[in-house]
């Protein structure tokens, strides 16, 4: 089974790994050959000069500094020395013959400073020469290690732990891949620098040259992993079985080097990395073109691609063109490797500022921890085994030492770059509910901004033009390369621009436009929610009104015309019951089609019999289709049937009157005649009752169409069963 690391398994690792490299780093230049001299080369004067003397260390008994001519070793060989011996880096020269006679020498010196006893002649300013006889030492001081080797090795932890860090939470990227390994290659090309550039004069040449070697391998692969980042990051632009050309290519390059088919290292190595460093400038170029409408990726590219040509630029026109050229490099290989501490650091804040490779405040927090505890492992292994203190106490003190200096600082740097502020999208949704509640107006446009500035704390925030009816197809968008976000209109609110996130201490990232997006969206659906219940109100009470023109008023209308008091209390009672229906809206659900039809047959019977007029009742239904109304559906009915009833015994004058209901497959149709005065459609102005009817009709998709003349009224309504349904 496939086992995945997490991010801070992953960094653990990265972080371990290169404390044992680096412990592997300080063992090798500690063990190199020490004289306590501190020296400079003097290349007008032929001369290596003695600048001081360190008073601990094996040459302590040189009588004054000088210039140092020559070394003699127990056995009796002897070598004069020259200030070529003090070359920071081979490849300087520009043959490799040139570079195998440095390593030859460099073996011969190594070999006579490995032997017990060494003499050491000094030219003194007086011209006088002198001979100091000097018992060497194992064991190189940590202390005595120059500012220069803790710089390389220091850039090296760095770029490695870096890449490490991005890429364990992106491992499928190929952009954290390659950044992983530019990481790789800074921290192999810097570590063996680190041991042969800082030497005091001389290592093993063999082991020179291999360290040389390394070097130049991880320059290279710096130049692999920045390509490779480049063609994929932020946009890919080649297909990925293609990325693997810059390793081929530079990785034959390396191969001429190592087998010296070249004149030499201006060819063999450097030409090599100022190709990748012009490659690379390409790229970025490249990429600035192909992002121009993503403004958020062509800023973060802008960030990123500043600080890599800034950084690399450096080292390469300070110590690889003048080597090419065959000139004197302008600053010292050691702390030139600082120049790749803005890459990386470039890329820290660049995650910061602009998400680069979509990475979110927790990816620091785990870099936090994860130092924390390599800072309270190291201070513990420097307090037993630098300061001789018991395991106990060391341990206590370094926890001390954490938690008063380290956690702190951390804080402070978290409150720099993190934004702290706390997203609760359960109060988010509250908020944006108080929002589509409030009425439109200034107040509901106030409390929309406060939430966006709590979220977001723009420098600035101003109304847009966008209309509304174009809101809906213009999505929450990145402006002026992440300076502002856009939100289009939401209901009767305007749209706005906010500018500069975070009171400009960053730029908005797509996480900001997403929330963004998820806010409008929340409370869009909650405006909509709002109206829609305000409508559903609305419909409720049109019901509610509609309900008791019709039922209600023709029961009371029975009442009024009934001479029996016993009756008259009946209906009043029906009346009652019928308004909580009315009220409740419950209609009387679950009763069947038969049971219906026949209480509001006896109901209109008894009200046109009280009025003095007939009733032909007839009632079709399909074979075994008549099942229960729906409450809709069956309410509609009996208004219809009340208030043409209704109609008819306030204005007809008629003896008669039919009501005709038919059930033929999901529609119902009712047709009602009366023999009476009739009126004219065209002349007649329709009151409430006959455009509640009509409206019932309409509200169950359903017809209704009435008719009249000098014999009498005639009204047809047909409307469907289902829920949803349509008429034929």
């Amino acid at each position: 089974m496939r086992v995945r690391l997490t991010p801070v398994a992953v960094l653990s690792a990265a972080m371990a790994f290169g404390l044992v490299l680096a412990l592997l780093m300080v063992s090798a230049a500690v063990n190199a050959p020490w004289l306590g001299l501190k020296l400079s080369s003097h290349p007008e004067y032929d001369l290596i000069w003695i600048d001081a003397i360190d008073p601990e260390g094996p040459a302590r008994n040189i009588p004054r500094p000088g210039a140092l001519i020559s070394l003699t070793g127990a056995n009796g060989e002897s070598i004069n020395l020259t200030p070529t011996d003090r070359l920071d880096e081979p490849d300087v020269f520009a043959t490799y013959a040139e570079m195998g006679n440095f390593f030859a020498r460099q073996g011969r010196i190594e070999a006579i400073l490995s032997q017990n006893e060494v003499e050491i002649y000094v030219l003194g300013d007086n011209g006088a020469q002198s001979r100091t006889r000097v018992d060497l030492f194992r064991q190189r001081s940590i202390s005595a290690l120059p500012a220069a080797f803790w710089v390389q090795i220091a850039v090296g932890l760095a770029g490695f732990w870096i890449g490490a860090w991005v890429w364990s939470f992106r491992r499928s990227d190929w952009g954290t891949r390659f950044l992983a390994l530019a990481g790789v290659s800074l921290l192999v090309s810097a570590f063996p620098a680190a041991v042969y550039s800082t030497r005091e004069l001389a290592i093993d040449g063999t082991i020179f040259r291999f360290l040389s070697g390394v070097n130049h391998a991880g320059g290279l692969l710096f130049g692999v992993g920045m390509i490779g980042l480049f063609l994929s990051y932020p946009r890919q632009l080649v297909r990925s079985r293609y990325l693997a050309l810059p390793a081929l290519l530079f990785g034959a390059w390396l191969a001429v080097d190592q087998l010296q088919l070249v004149s030499g290292p201006p060819i063999g190595i450097h030409l090599g990395v100022v190709t990748a460093m012009v490659t690379i400038l390409v790229l970025v170029f490249v990429q600035y073109r192909v992002t121009r409408g993503d403004p958020l990726a062509r800023a973060a590219l802008t960030w990123f691609g500043l600080s890599v040509a800034i950084g690399a630029g450096a080292f390469v026109l300070t110590i690889v063109v003048p080597n090419l050229i065959g000139s004197t490099p302008v600053l010292l290989q050691g702390y030139a490797f600082m120049f790749f501490l803005l890459i990386y650091v470039g890329i820290a804040l660049g995650v910061v500022r602009y998400r680069l490779f979509e990475l979110e405040d927790w990816a620091f927090r785990i870099l936090f921890y994860v130092c924390g505890v390599l800072l309270l492992v190291t201070l513990d292994a420097l307090l037993i085994f630098a300061v001789a203190v018991e395991r106990i106490p060391a341990f206590g003190l370094s926890l001390l030492i954490v938690a008063f200096l380290y956690l702190p600082f951390r804080d402070a740097i978290g409150r720099l770059l993190i934004d702290r502020r706390a997203v609760s999208r359960k109060d988010l949704f509250r908020q944006v509910v108080d929002i589509a509640l409030t009425p439109p107006g200034a107040d509901q446009l106030a409390r929309w901004r406060q939430l966006l500035q709590d979220v977001f704390n723009p420098l600035s925030m101003d109304t847009t033009d966008i209309r509304a009816d174009a809101a809906a197809a213009t999505p929450v968008d990145l402006t002026d390369e992440g300076v502002g976000l856009s939100l289009p209109s939401v209901g009767d609110l305007p749209g706005l621009r906010l500018d500069y996130a975070d009171g400009g201490r960053r730029l908005f990232s797509p996480r900001d436009a997403t929330l963004a997006s998820e806010l409008r969206a929340m409370l869009a659906h909650a405006l909509e929610s709002r109206q829609s219940y305000e409508r559903g109100v609305a419909e409720e009470r049109e019901r509610i009104a509609r309900d008791m023109h019709d039922n209600i008023g023709v029961q009371l209308l029975s009442a009024l015309h009934s001479k029996e008091v016993g009756r008259k209390d009946s209906m009043i009672r029906e009346t009652l019951s019928d308004l909580r229906d009315i009220v409740n809206n419950a209609s009387r659900p679950g009763i069947s089609m038969d049971e219906t039809l026949a209480d509001l047959r006896v109901e209109i019977a008894e009200h046109l019999a009280t009025a003095g007029i007939g009733l032909d009742w007839k009632a079709v239904a399909d074979e075994g289709r008549v099942g229960a109304l729906a409450p809709q559906a069956a309410h509609a009915l009996r208004s219809v049937i009340r208030e043409a009833t209704s109609n008819a015994i306030k204005h007809a004058g008629g003896s008669t009157m039919a009501i005709t209901i038919r059930h033929h497959g999901d529609t119902m149709a009712v047709s009602i005649e009366d023999d009476g005065s009739g009126f004219d459609t065209s002349a007649t102005t329709s009151g409430n009752g006959m455009a509640n009817m009509r409206a019932r009709m309409v509200g169950l998709r359903g017809s209704f169409e009435i008719s009249g003349d000098g014999t009498g009224t005639r009204i047809e309504a047909r409307f469907p069963l289902a829920d949803g349904g349509a008429l034929p």
